[in-house]
């Protein structure tokens, strides 16, 4: 017997990695390329430019909510099932490194986001409106594509798994 999940329960955080991505880029300083002879004053300056080093990537942090659109209720809690939907946020993590005089990180990418994921399992024996109940510790398909679990909801209400 497991608990169920409910409208609200929180989702285990999922990481999906390499999501954001960015460019590198390091600076070249300023420097004396040529002198005039009779003065040994510079006369050809180069550098003072950012030159590509690269790209990085880092991954995207998910967390959420359960969005159920079940009318069924038990104790006054809207009960989840298959197929409904989650509410989720993502952020870069760890965030892109940060600039400096040397170096600097563009994302090319977006940093964060939200989107919809979905409850992928749930109860193979108790079903509300011919889709499974589903429980804490059932799969969730994340926006991003990653698969996470259902983090919590209601242990005073049990079912069959």
């Amino acid at each position: 017997m497991a608990g169920v999940a409910v409208n609200g329960s929180n989702i285990t955080e999922s990481t999906k990695e390499g999501h954001v991505t960015y460019t590198i880029e390091s600076y070249v300083p300023k420097y004396c390329a040529g002198y005039d002879p009779d003065t040994n004053l510079c006369v050809y300056w180069q550098g003072g430019y950012w030159e590509s080093s690269g790209t990085g990537s880092t991954g995207a942090k998910i967390k959420g909510t359960v969005s159920s659109s079940s009318k069924a209720k038990i104790n006054g809690a809207i009960i989840a099932r298959v197929d409904d939907s989650t509410n989720e946020t993502w952020e870069a993590s760890p965030p892109i490194p940060s600039s400096n005089s040397s170096t600097r990180y563009t994302p090319t990418s977006a940093i964060s986001g939200s989107g919809q994921g979905k409850i992928s399992s749930g109860s193979t024996k108790t079903k509300i409106g011919g889709k499974g109940v589903a429980l804490i510790g059932s799969e969730v398909t994340t926006c991003l594509g990653t698969t996470t679990t259902i983090k919590d909801g209601n242990s005073k209400i049990q079912v069959s798994s």
